[in-house]
Formats: structure tokens, sequence, C-alpha cells
């Protein structure tokens, strides 16, 4: 079994964000931490070409905010990249124009558009990101809370990150969503346009890792 990475989302990095998967790592398995600097996807493009170059080429595993990274490394070094297997992509670079896309595009501009700015508040900074994401913020705030806002505060935006629709998917590539989100629904069909196999896990949240079928499904993607 050639390399493996995983690349995680705007949450948990490293390990344990794949916690099924880590719990049962096969030989070659590694699990991308996130950069000192925060999440960037063509920084963290280039941490994948270096891990998969020194095991002369990998599979990469990609959650959310991660497939924007894998993708790009796959358009950059698609000999590198033996595969792509997305879950929930947050690549919205290659779905613009979509209603649900550009949607979530308008209402997340708020919130990034003042990450840089010292005056607003880690707290209203979040305030701001919950209101993007649709979820109500905590009522109560704590020091666990003000650096998760930190952390955001760092992430650059799905978009815009130099995704290339002309290139495409030069590698062989998975999309794998739950069923109920449109955002995610709209991008896994541009994906799909574009070439990939676009698969549905039914019953599964955001976090499709960690429900054993995803696992499953990897497998078998990577056999055939």
């Amino acid at each position: 079994m050639p390399a493996v990475v995983f690349v995680h989302g705007a949450g948990k990095a490293g390990a344990e964000a794949w916690p099924l998967q880590a719990a049962h790592a096969a030989r070659g398995w590694s699990f991308l931490g996130r950069d000192p600097r925060g999440d960037d996807a063509a920084r963290d493009a280039d941490r994948l070409l270096d891990l998969v170059s020194s095991t002369g080429g990998g599979h990469l595993v990609a959650h959310s905010y991660g497939a924007n990274a894998a993708i790009l490394a796959a358009q950059r070094e698609p000999a590198r990249v033996l595969s792509l297997a997305l879950l929930e992509p947050a690549c919205f670079d290659l779905a613009r124009g979509m209603p649900a896309v550009e949607a979530h595009v308008a209402d997340m501009a708020p919130a990034f558009a003042v990450a840089d700015d010292p005056s607003v508040s880690g707290r209203d900074f979040f305030g701001l990101f919950a209101q993007g994401m649709g979820f109500e913020p905590p009522a109560d705030w704590d020091e666990r809370l003000e650096d998760n806002a930190a952390r955001l505060r760092q992430l650059s935006p799905p978009w815009g990150v130099g995704l290339r629709p002309e290139v495409g998917l030069p590698v062989r590539t998975l999309v794998l969503t739950a069923p109920s989100s449109p955002l995610y629904a709209e991008t896994a069909r541009s994906l799909a346009a574009l070439g990939a196999v676009h698969r549905t896990v039914p019953g599964a949240g955001h976090r499709l890792q960690d429900d054993p079928r995803t696992t499953e499904l990897l497998q078998g993607f990577w056999e055939a």
C-alpha cells in the first residue's frame, strides 16, 4: 500500500481530526499537523507534496477546508499524487456561481473582512463567524473559545486559494458527502463534472471520517 496522508479541515488537526483512522492506521498512513501560522491552502499543499515526495507518491484524503490543499497539490504535481479522496470538500473555487456556494461566500465575507482587525475582539469575530456558518454563538465565553477564535482568524478563506478550474482534477478522485447540505452537494456536483466519482453516505454528518463506512469506502476506492 503506498503512503496515505490525511488532511484536516478547519477544526482539529493531525490524528485528532481522524480518530477512527488513527486508531486503525495501516503502515504508511500519516496525519498532517497544523502549521503554527494557521491553515493556508497554498502553504499546506507544499507540505503535502514534500510528504508524498519522500515516499515516491501517495494518496491524499482531505476533509472540508483541507480539500483545497489536496487539490492544489494534485494540480501542481499530479505525478506525485496517486489519488484524491475528498470528504465534504469546501473547495468553492471550483463551484463558483452555484447558489448555495455564492450565498455562503457572502455570509462569511463579514467575518473574513475583520479577521486582521485588532480592534475586533475574539468574541465579536467568533460571533460573525458563527453567524456566517449558520449557528448560534456561545452565550458564555472562556479561554478555550478565545483560542478557537484566534485559530479561525488565521484561516485563509476557502475561495480565492488558487485552484484552477481549467486544470480540473488531474488524478483519480472520490468525493464523499453527507446528504443534508446544499453547499457541499453543489460542490460535489461541480467536482463530478470535472471527473470525480461522487458517493453520498446516508445518515452521516459533516465529519464523515467519524462514520466507519467512510474507511470502508476509502479502502474500496484504493483497491479499485
